[in-house]
């Protein structure tokens, strides 16, 4: 079982606006709305990969319905009820530019009654040998730390534990934690750790290197340029094949979701990545957040080239 851990579930709403520029009116938009959070986008992609999946989010009250509409057919729902509506983020898709605008508005609070209760929901559902995946940002009032305790947690019960947030979440989540997978990308990387920004795959996993412990293993996503994998085995490069691209948003969250089913199943690094790398392409070829088809990941993966890095 992989238990997917969404603390701050959004409302996500996407405008394809070419020529998009500020000032400007643009009136008549139709958007796109999909029921998302990080989390939630893992937690869909992994049940279309066939993987097993138990979602746990703090979840609005006045959000409820949908998310349970869209996920509850897809996995098991743990839902730990809070006052208010999830927040909602804008995505405009300028497509004549290539530029992608992203506006988050903040989510409602919670207290420490109902950090216990996703705690304790946690702690009577894991058991040994299973994956629990921490993803996306910490909810208001929730602590800092919140995703390092769900890492001990995890090792407490005999299971795995892996982390995607942002950077901001990202320093105190490593603090007496340990992490069986991450996914930073390479900006986030670089930012941790203080260094230059860098697509060289040698010094990707050089600086991957640095991190380890708490992470066993990094996948490092670099867009359109591909991703590093590096563990224990070695470090590995992919590049990705060209393929027309309607939006990225939710690729990041798909690859994570590919590396955490590669993990599940068991997979070797070189495959692991190429799952994980499928999955991004899949998601931005489709252009639905946090989606994939299944054909679209096997076809990609057969034209994805992995490589050791020395």
């Amino acid at each position: 079982m992989i238990h997917v851990v969404c603390p701050n579930p959004a409302i996500d709403k996407l405008y394809a606006i070419d020529g998009f520029a500020p000032g400007e009116d643009y009136p008549g938009q139709r958007p796109v709305v999909r029921f998302g959070g990080k989390g939630v986008n893992v937690a869909r992609v992994l049940s279309q990969l066939g993987a097993a999946v138990r979602l746990y989010a703090f979840m609005g009250e006045e959000s409820e319905t949908g998310f349970r509409r869209e996920m509850e057919k897809r996995c098991a729902c743990v839902f730990v009820a809070v006052p208010g509506a999830c927040r909602t983020t804008v995505n405009i898709i300028d497509r004549k530019s290539g530029r992608e605008t992203v506006i988050t508005e903040r989510g409602p609070e919670v207290t420490d009654a109902h950090v216990r209760l996703l705690l304790q929901a946690l702690e009577d559902s894991v058991q040994p040998g299973d994956l629990v995946c921490c993803s996306g940002s910490i909810i208001a009032g929730a602590p800092k730390e919140l995703y390092a305790a769900i890492s001990r947690l995890s090792a407490k019960r005999g299971a795995k534990c892996a982390l995607d947030c942002n950077a901001k979440t990202l320093p105190p989540s490593l603090e007496g934690a340990a992490y069986a997978l991450g996914k930073p990308n390479e900006r986030e990387l670089c930012a941790l750790l203080g260094a230059a920004r860098t697509q060289e795959p040698g010094e990707i996993a050089g600086l991957a290197g640095r991190l380890m412990p708490p992470y066993e293993t990094l996948l490092i996503s670099m867009g359109a340029q591909g991703g590093v994998w590096a563990g224990p085995g070695g470090a590995y490069l992919a590049r990705v094949p060209e393929r027309p691209v309607v939006s990225t948003v939710g690729s990041g969250d798909a690859a994570f979701a590919g590396a955490l089913h590669a993990m599940a199943q068991g997979m070797d690094a070189a495959d692991a990545l190429r799952l994980a790398m499928a999955c991004g392409v899949a998601n931005a070829m489709l252009g639905e957040v946090g989606s994939v088809r299944l054909q679209d990941v096997r076809d990609t993966m057969q034209e994805i080239a992995v490589t050791a890095i020395e």
